[in-house]
């Protein structure tokens, strides 16, 4: 997990900063050996997150379809304010509202049903 963060690392932060954006996405210690494979749905959420973080340059688009399905309340509230902290376009499908509203979604398009 820690290899897969320090490839985001094109600024060459130290490695003590790479760890402190870790452990802010709940990813302590005994986490940084582990496999990207064994992560959960969520885990792997809250990687790519984090590694964005890192990289210091968000990509144009984000794309997510039902983020908050499967998450906890804690990983939710992670996903909610590095969404908050986005400034780029958002493509969101959810039935979420709360977390729509949370991540100040501006514009919906409904589809009907068949």
């Amino acid at each position: 997990m820690y290899e897969q963060a320090q490839q985001f690392n094109s600024d060459a932060l130290p490695e003590h900063e790479i760890k402190i954006r870790l452990n802010r996405f709940l990813f302590g210690k005994d986490d940084w050996d582990k496999p990207c494979q064994l992560l959960s749905g969520g885990e792997k959420m809250r990687l790519i997150l984090c590694c964005l973080t890192i990289q210091q340059q968000s990509p144009d688009l984000i794309i997510l379809d039902e983020p908050t399905n499967n998450l906890d309340l804690q990983n939710i509230r992670i996903l909610t304010r590095a969404i908050q902290l986005y400034k780029g376009t958002l493509l969101v499908i959810s039935h979420d509202a709360v977390f729509l509203q949370e991540i100040h979604i501006n514009k919906v398009i409904k589809l009907k049903d068949l």
